[in-house]
Protein backbone atom coordinates (compact mmCIF):
# COMPACT_ATOMS: atom_id res chain seq x y z
CA UNK A 1 0.00 0.00 0.00
CA UNK A 2 1.08 3.68 -0.64
CA UNK A 3 -1.36 5.95 1.30
CA UNK A 4 -4.50 5.87 3.01
CA UNK A 5 -7.32 7.46 0.61
CA UNK A 6 -10.19 7.24 3.03
CA UNK A 7 -11.69 6.20 6.53
CA UNK A 8 -15.56 5.93 6.46
CA UNK A 9 -16.91 9.76 5.83
CA UNK A 10 -13.24 11.21 6.15
CA UNK A 11 -11.37 11.53 3.10
CA UNK A 12 -7.42 12.11 3.80
CA UNK A 13 -5.27 15.37 2.07
CA UNK A 14 -4.22 14.49 -1.15
CA UNK A 15 -1.56 17.47 -1.80
CA UNK A 16 2.11 16.62 -1.94
CA UNK A 17 2.93 18.93 1.48
CA UNK A 18 0.25 16.58 3.48
CA UNK A 19 0.22 12.87 1.81
CA UNK A 20 0.97 10.44 4.38
CA UNK A 21 4.78 9.60 5.29
CA UNK A 22 4.51 6.23 6.86
CA UNK A 23 2.05 3.53 5.74
CA UNK A 24 2.11 0.01 7.87
CA UNK A 25 0.62 -3.21 8.68
CA UNK A 26 0.72 -6.57 9.51
CA UNK A 27 -1.85 -8.99 8.05
CA UNK A 28 0.77 -11.17 7.24
CA UNK A 29 1.81 -11.69 11.11
CA UNK A 30 0.99 -15.72 11.47
CA UNK A 31 1.81 -15.78 14.82
CA UNK A 32 -1.90 -14.79 16.25
CA UNK A 33 -3.03 -17.99 14.15
CA UNK A 34 -2.00 -20.57 16.28
CA UNK A 35 -2.92 -21.22 20.20
CA UNK A 36 0.07 -21.93 22.43
CA UNK A 37 -0.07 -24.63 24.27
CA UNK A 38 0.54 -24.89 28.51
CA UNK A 39 3.79 -26.67 29.20
CA UNK A 40 4.33 -27.33 25.76
CA UNK A 41 6.26 -26.25 23.04
CA UNK A 42 4.97 -24.62 19.97
CA UNK A 43 0.85 -24.40 19.00
CA UNK A 44 -1.84 -25.17 17.03
CA UNK A 45 -4.10 -23.29 14.63
CA UNK A 46 -7.97 -24.51 16.04
CA UNK A 47 -9.16 -23.88 12.54
CA UNK A 48 -6.25 -25.84 10.59
CA UNK A 49 -4.12 -25.91 7.69
CA UNK A 50 -5.45 -22.87 5.39
CA UNK A 51 -8.00 -21.13 7.88
CA UNK A 52 -9.48 -17.96 7.26
CA UNK A 53 -7.44 -16.20 10.46
CA UNK A 54 -9.13 -14.91 13.39
CA UNK A 55 -6.10 -12.65 14.51
CA UNK A 56 -6.71 -9.15 14.99
CA UNK A 57 -4.71 -6.74 12.31
CA UNK A 58 -3.47 -3.38 12.79
CA UNK A 59 -2.64 -0.50 10.17
CA UNK A 60 -0.71 3.01 11.46
CA UNK A 61 -0.68 5.84 9.31
CA UNK A 62 0.98 9.05 9.90
CA UNK A 63 0.26 12.28 7.75
CA UNK A 64 0.13 16.05 8.20
CA UNK A 65 -1.87 18.82 8.26
CA UNK A 66 -1.38 22.26 6.89
CA UNK A 67 -3.50 24.81 6.96
CA UNK A 68 -3.51 29.25 6.04
CA UNK A 69 -4.78 30.25 9.22
CA UNK A 70 -5.36 28.87 13.38
CA UNK A 71 -9.19 28.62 13.01
CA UNK A 72 -8.94 26.29 9.24
CA UNK A 73 -6.40 24.29 11.53
CA UNK A 74 -8.75 23.80 14.32
CA UNK A 75 -11.58 22.50 11.89
CA UNK A 76 -9.05 19.89 10.26
CA UNK A 77 -8.07 18.59 14.02
CA UNK A 78 -11.60 18.53 14.41
CA UNK A 79 -12.67 16.41 11.73
CA UNK A 80 -9.31 14.12 12.73
CA UNK A 81 -10.36 13.19 16.24
CA UNK A 82 -13.92 12.43 15.07
CA UNK A 83 -13.26 9.69 13.34
CA UNK A 84 -12.67 8.16 16.99
CA UNK A 85 -16.80 7.82 16.71
CA UNK A 86 -17.23 6.11 13.77
CA UNK A 87 -16.98 2.61 15.14
CA UNK A 88 -15.92 0.08 12.32
CA UNK A 89 -15.81 1.66 8.85
CA UNK A 90 -14.00 0.98 5.35
CA UNK A 91 -10.88 1.70 5.38
CA UNK A 92 -9.63 2.41 1.55
CA UNK A 93 -6.12 2.55 0.56
CA UNK A 94 -4.13 3.30 -3.07
CA UNK A 95 -1.48 0.86 -4.04
CA UNK A 96 1.61 1.61 -5.99
CA UNK A 97 0.30 0.39 -9.12
CA UNK A 98 -2.26 2.89 -8.30
CA UNK A 99 -5.70 0.65 -7.76
CA UNK A 100 -7.25 0.77 -4.36
CA UNK A 101 -7.99 -1.49 -2.26
CA UNK A 102 -10.02 -1.35 1.13
CA UNK A 103 -10.71 -3.23 4.78
CA UNK A 104 -12.65 -2.86 7.83
CA UNK A 105 -11.23 -1.03 10.85
CA UNK A 106 -11.77 0.58 14.05
CA UNK A 107 -9.51 3.60 15.02
CA UNK A 108 -7.87 2.41 17.80
CA UNK A 109 -6.03 5.81 18.54
CA UNK A 110 -5.29 8.82 17.31
CA UNK A 111 -2.03 10.89 18.62
CA UNK A 112 -1.40 15.06 17.38
CA UNK A 113 1.80 16.56 17.66
CA UNK A 114 2.07 20.16 18.06
CA UNK A 115 4.76 22.14 18.69
CA UNK A 116 4.20 25.08 20.97
CA UNK A 117 5.20 27.85 18.11
CA UNK A 118 3.91 29.48 15.33
CA UNK A 119 4.69 26.81 13.32
CA UNK A 120 1.73 24.69 15.07
CA UNK A 121 -0.74 26.78 13.63
CA UNK A 122 0.27 25.62 9.96
CA UNK A 123 1.40 22.21 10.14
CA UNK A 124 0.09 19.38 12.57
CA UNK A 125 1.80 15.85 12.69
CA UNK A 126 -1.19 12.71 12.97
CA UNK A 127 -0.69 9.05 13.51
CA UNK A 128 -3.61 7.19 13.43
CA UNK A 129 -4.10 3.25 14.49
CA UNK A 130 -6.78 1.25 13.18
CA UNK A 131 -7.76 -2.15 14.47
CA UNK A 132 -8.88 -4.62 11.88
CA UNK A 133 -10.46 -7.78 12.69
CA UNK A 134 -10.55 -9.34 9.67
CA UNK A 135 -7.16 -8.70 8.61
CA UNK A 136 -7.43 -8.64 4.75
CA UNK A 137 -6.96 -5.75 2.15
CA UNK A 138 -10.17 -6.57 -0.97
CA UNK A 139 -10.56 -5.42 -4.21
CA UNK A 140 -12.59 -2.69 -5.05
CA UNK A 141 -13.65 -3.78 -8.07
CA UNK A 142 -15.73 -6.00 -9.54
CA UNK A 143 -14.40 -9.38 -9.74
CA UNK A 144 -17.25 -11.44 -9.32
CA UNK A 145 -20.48 -12.55 -9.81
CA UNK A 146 -19.45 -15.60 -11.87
CA UNK A 147 -22.44 -17.67 -12.63
CA UNK A 148 -22.52 -21.30 -13.76
CA UNK A 149 -25.05 -23.18 -15.09
CA UNK A 150 -25.07 -27.21 -13.50
CA UNK A 151 -27.02 -30.16 -14.33
CA UNK A 152 -26.64 -33.44 -12.87
CA UNK A 153 -23.98 -35.09 -10.54
CA UNK A 154 -20.70 -33.36 -11.66
CA UNK A 155 -20.44 -29.89 -12.97
CA UNK A 156 -16.67 -28.36 -12.42
CA UNK A 157 -15.67 -25.14 -13.28
CA UNK A 158 -12.63 -22.63 -12.15
CA UNK A 159 -12.98 -19.79 -10.13
CA UNK A 160 -9.86 -17.25 -10.20
CA UNK A 161 -8.82 -15.48 -6.79
CA UNK A 162 -6.11 -13.07 -7.94
CA UNK A 163 -5.07 -12.23 -4.46
CA UNK A 164 -2.67 -13.53 -2.19
CA UNK A 165 -5.14 -14.46 1.05
CA UNK A 166 -7.96 -16.68 1.36
CA UNK A 167 -11.24 -15.08 -0.11
CA UNK A 168 -14.57 -16.48 1.32
CA UNK A 169 -17.22 -17.17 -1.03
CA UNK A 170 -21.24 -16.50 -1.56
CA UNK A 171 -23.08 -19.00 -2.80
CA UNK A 172 -26.15 -18.36 -4.70
CA UNK A 173 -28.57 -21.63 -6.10
CA UNK A 174 -31.08 -20.73 -8.37
CA UNK A 175 -32.79 -24.32 -9.52
CA UNK A 176 -33.89 -25.08 -12.59
CA UNK A 177 -35.77 -27.85 -11.82
CA UNK A 178 -36.80 -29.55 -8.22
CA UNK A 179 -34.22 -30.71 -6.54
CA UNK A 180 -34.96 -33.70 -4.28
CA UNK A 181 -34.11 -34.56 -0.81
CA UNK A 182 -30.69 -35.33 -1.70
CA UNK A 183 -30.17 -31.83 -1.94
CA UNK A 184 -26.82 -29.71 -3.70
CA UNK A 185 -23.27 -30.31 -2.53
CA UNK A 186 -20.70 -27.54 -3.54
CA UNK A 187 -16.96 -28.52 -3.29
CA UNK A 188 -13.87 -27.53 -4.02
CA UNK A 189 -11.25 -29.98 -5.11
CA UNK A 190 -7.59 -30.14 -5.00
CA UNK A 191 -6.35 -33.25 -6.84
CA UNK A 192 -9.76 -34.94 -7.22
CA UNK A 193 -10.10 -34.52 -3.40
CA UNK A 194 -13.31 -32.46 -1.64
CA UNK A 195 -10.90 -29.83 0.27
CA UNK A 196 -13.79 -27.61 1.53
CA UNK A 197 -17.29 -28.72 0.88
CA UNK A 198 -21.13 -27.39 1.83
CA UNK A 199 -24.17 -29.63 1.77
CA UNK A 200 -27.92 -28.52 2.00
CA UNK A 201 -29.58 -32.06 2.09
CA UNK A 202 -33.19 -30.85 1.30
CA UNK A 203 -35.53 -30.56 -1.41
CA UNK A 204 -36.06 -27.50 -3.38
CA UNK A 205 -38.43 -25.72 -5.31
CA UNK A 206 -37.68 -24.67 -8.94
CA UNK A 207 -39.04 -20.93 -7.45
CA UNK A 208 -36.68 -21.46 -4.50
CA UNK A 209 -33.60 -19.26 -3.87
CA UNK A 210 -30.81 -20.39 -1.57
CA UNK A 211 -27.48 -18.23 -0.17
CA UNK A 212 -25.03 -20.29 1.23
CA UNK A 213 -22.74 -17.18 2.71
CA UNK A 214 -19.37 -17.98 4.15
CA UNK A 215 -18.59 -14.40 4.12
CA UNK A 216 -21.51 -13.98 7.30
CA UNK A 217 -22.02 -18.10 8.11
CA UNK A 218 -25.43 -17.48 7.12
CA UNK A 219 -27.68 -19.72 5.25
CA UNK A 220 -31.12 -18.28 3.89
CA UNK A 221 -33.79 -19.92 1.61
CA UNK A 222 -36.04 -17.41 0.05
CA UNK A 223 -34.54 -14.72 2.02
CA UNK A 224 -35.47 -16.63 5.69
CA UNK A 225 -32.76 -18.52 7.86
CA UNK A 226 -32.25 -22.05 6.78
CA UNK A 227 -29.17 -22.48 9.03
CA UNK A 228 -30.70 -26.12 10.14
CA UNK A 229 -30.01 -29.45 9.84
CA UNK A 230 -30.34 -29.97 6.40
CA UNK A 231 -27.05 -27.51 6.27
CA UNK A 232 -23.27 -28.80 6.88
CA UNK A 233 -19.94 -27.72 6.08
CA UNK A 234 -16.50 -29.39 6.62
CA UNK A 235 -14.13 -26.57 7.42
CA UNK A 236 -15.28 -24.01 10.52
CA UNK A 237 -14.62 -21.41 7.39
CA UNK A 238 -17.59 -23.15 4.80
CA UNK A 239 -15.89 -22.43 1.97
CA UNK A 240 -12.78 -20.86 1.00
CA UNK A 241 -11.09 -19.47 -2.78
CA UNK A 242 -7.33 -19.75 -2.39
CA UNK A 243 -5.59 -17.92 -4.05
CA UNK A 244 -4.93 -18.66 -7.99
CA UNK A 245 -7.38 -21.31 -9.41
CA UNK A 246 -10.00 -23.21 -7.47
CA UNK A 247 -11.70 -26.23 -8.95
CA UNK A 248 -15.30 -26.20 -8.19
CA UNK A 249 -17.66 -29.13 -8.34
CA UNK A 250 -21.10 -28.78 -7.66
CA UNK A 251 -23.58 -31.99 -7.14
CA UNK A 252 -27.09 -32.46 -8.23
CA UNK A 253 -29.86 -35.41 -8.84
CA UNK A 254 -29.29 -37.19 -12.43
CA UNK A 255 -31.30 -34.79 -14.06
CA UNK A 256 -31.77 -31.59 -11.58
CA UNK A 257 -30.30 -28.08 -12.98
CA UNK A 258 -29.07 -24.88 -11.25
CA UNK A 259 -27.75 -21.80 -11.93
CA UNK A 260 -25.15 -21.64 -8.95
CA UNK A 261 -23.41 -18.16 -8.66
CA UNK A 262 -19.89 -17.25 -7.15
CA UNK A 263 -19.39 -13.89 -5.20
CA UNK A 264 -16.20 -12.79 -3.48
CA UNK A 265 -13.64 -10.63 -3.43
CA UNK A 266 -9.95 -10.72 -4.63
CA UNK A 267 -8.17 -10.14 -1.37
CA UNK A 268 -4.32 -9.75 -0.29
CA UNK A 269 -2.21 -9.88 3.00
Amino acid sequence: MKRIISFGAYTFPDSIAERGEVLRWNFANGVPRTDRLPGMDGGYNPLGADAFPSEIGTVRYRFVLVADTPAEMTIKIDAVLAMARYGRATLTAETHGGDQRFCYGTVNNVSLSVDADVYSDKIVEVIIDWQVSDPRWYSTSADSPQVEACSGASTTFTVVNNGTASALAKISIDPGTAISASGVTVQRLVDSVAIDEVEYAAALLATDALVINAQTLTVTKNGSDAYLNDFSANHPAWFRLLPGDNTIKVVLGAAETADVTFEWDDCWY
